[in-house]
């Protein structure tokens, strides 16, 4: 799993504070910040600057791919376009990941040669192609910076009051539906099982990542039944209560349906920590997917409805689990895992 310089709430107010302020910048100037989710995982990664900058390349390297090499030989525009972007993106993070895994034996700053996020590449190149590279590196600039300055003084005010340990957050649950080592090979799976659904049967996924972690998370009912029941509360709030009274369309939709599933996810959660004495936490281990996931559901079921949803979602889903469980196991009985 992804490990973090900031407590788990304060990867959540990182990213949340993010989607706001992308929003904000957007309203004010018309450009947007290599997608609303991206100026908080940079934020949050400031202490590793080398991840940042990586992160900016491999977007830079992809929409160059895309749009120099790839697009000159296919047809390529809206989701498919989207799409090829991701994975590019992802093949990106694979081979940063792969030098940073052998570069950092010899010097442990090389080791976050990585980059943050299986998806952020493909998001800022998606971003770049609509504005191009000067403009977007602008805007993800100024917002990230000034997040990354205001969780400093947040953080330093919340080290100076009492509060419970909340490390027990970072620990994964032990029952998963495949190897937690094998998620970023997971996102690609989702990624491209996605495009395939979508393909034949016109039904969306619940969002790229979805897929991946509902199969990491597929034996244990109690998180699935949260991530249902969330997703549902954010699409009621926003559809039945904010668009009828709010212009909200595009990316004002999907950064409320973030928003909203994030205080709901958030409070739902509390409550049942408080409830069972800690003894459930829902996606125990996860900081940001907990409340993304039903946010991205939400908002496919206000486009497409929520029994495609469902389908679009459980198909994905059970056929990564399969994939991941096939690779999983080739691995072990080669020795490699």
């Amino acid at each position: 799993m992804i490990s973090y310089a900031f407590a788990p709430e304060i990867v959540r107010v990182a990213v949340v504070l993010g989607v706001i302020l992308s929003v904000l910048m957007y309203e004010r100037t018309h450009l947007t910040t290599g997608g609303a989710i991206v100026p908080g995982y940079l934020a949050i990664s400031m202490f590793t600057p080398l991840s940042v900058m990586m992160t900016l390349v491999g977007g830079i390297l992809t929409y160059f791919v895309v749009t120099i090499l790839i697009a000159k030989r296919f047809i390529l525009y809206g989701r498919r376009k989207f799409e090829i972007e991701v994975l590019v993106g992802l093949a990106f993070g694979a081979l940063f990941t792969t030098f940073a895994s052998v570069f950092g034996d010899v010097d442990p700053w090389l080791a976050t040669l990585g980059g943050i996020g299986f998806l952020l590449p493909g998001i800022v190149a998606h971003d770049i192609a609509r504005q191009g590279v000067r403009k977007t590196l602008i805007a993800v600039t100024i917002v990230s910076v000034a997040l990354a300055l205001f969780l400093v003084a947040f953080n330093s005010v919340l080290s100076l009051s009492p509060g419970d340990d909340l490390s027990l957050v970072r620990e994964i649950g032990s029952v998963t539906g495949f190897p937690r080592e094998l998620l970023f090979g997971a996102v690609a799976v989702s990624v491209l099982i996605g495009m395939a659904v979508y393909g034949k049967l016109g039904v969306r996924s619940g969002g790229f990542i979805t897929g991946a972690y509902v199969a990491l998370i597929s034996p244990r009912w109690a998180d699935l039944a949260f991530t249902v029941a969330v997703a549902l509360i954010t699409w009621l709030i926003v559809t039945k209560v904010l668009m009828p009274r709010l212009l909200i369309f595009g990316r004002r939709k999907l950064a409320s349906m973030l928003l909203v599933a994030a205080l709901v996810g958030w409070t739902v959660e509390i409550f049942l920590i408080v409830l069972t004495n800690a003894e459930y936490i829902p996606w125990r281990g996860m900081t940001v997917a907990t409340l993304m996931v039903p946010a991205l559901v939400a908002n496919d079921a206000e486009r497409q409805g929520w029994r495609k949803t469902a389908v679009g979602t459980s198909i994905t889903a059970a056929s990564t689990v399969l994939v991941m469980a096939a690779v999983g196991a080739g691995l072990g009985y080669a020795g490699l895992m």
